[in-house]
């Protein structure tokens, strides 16, 4: 029988073999010195242990309670590695274009008025926010004020995409290694881009003087 040791991996307790473990730390540590100590490097390797969390968790059952090797080398081929993330860029499409998984449904925190509801309806069915809101409204009147129970139902029961691997699964991404990076790296970039136009706002100006 194998050892085994108990660890942490994205506020989930896990249990898992020896060999596997020592499979796993290594390749967290190459992907921590990939990508750095700084805030951003930080994000996302949170985001990837979440996702690495999720995938250990659908894994486990009453039978199958430790990780294994085997689940761990499955795991790291479907997430990436450093080693491979150049080869992948020189035959990559732009982000956003592949989208070859299932889409699943999350309220949408970027599109939300009120609980985020319709925003990840629309991403879910790839729609526009202001068209999924406006057949809500026409739904409101029709049924006499029932889509707004339904509503608060969905905004009850849909979790919220808190994080890059949610809200890569919200658009039908892949959730790899590579794709979350690029998700936050562009999400650091639009909030730099739009920090830069405040600042060249006059707004920003007569609060300055």
């Amino acid at each position: 029988m194998k050892k085994t040791y108990t660890i942490h991996l994205s506020g989930t307790v896990f249990h898992i073999e020896d060999d596997a473990y020592e499979v796993l730390q290594k390749y967290l540590i190459s992907l921590k010195n990939y990508f750095g100590d700084n805030d951003e490097g930080k994000e996302i390797l949170a985001d990837i242990e979440f996702r690495i969390a999720e995938i250990f968790t659908a894994k486990l059952s009453d039978d199958k309670k430790v990780i294994t090797l085997e689940w761990v080398n499955e795991t790291v081929e479907t997430m990436g590695t450093p080693e491979n993330f150049t080869e992948e860029d020189d035959n990559e499409q732009p982000f956003g274009e592949k989208t070859k998984r299932k889409r699943r449904l999350y309220r949408d925190p970027e599109e939300q008025i009120l609980g985020g509801v319709c925003g990840g309806l629309a991403a879910y069915f790839n729609m526009d926010p202001v068209v999924i809101r406006l057949i809500g409204v026409v739904l409101f009147f029709i049924t006499s004020g029932l889509a707004l129970f339904v509503y608060l139902i969905l905004w009850i029961v849909v979790p919220k995409a808190v994080n890059a691997a949610q809200r890569l699964e919200m658009r039908g991404e892949e959730v790899t290694v590579k794709n979350i990076e690029k998700f936050i790296k562009e999400e650091v970039d639009s909030v730099k881009e739009s920090y830069k136009k405040f600042r060249k706002s006059g707004f920003f100006s007569k609060n300055k003087a």
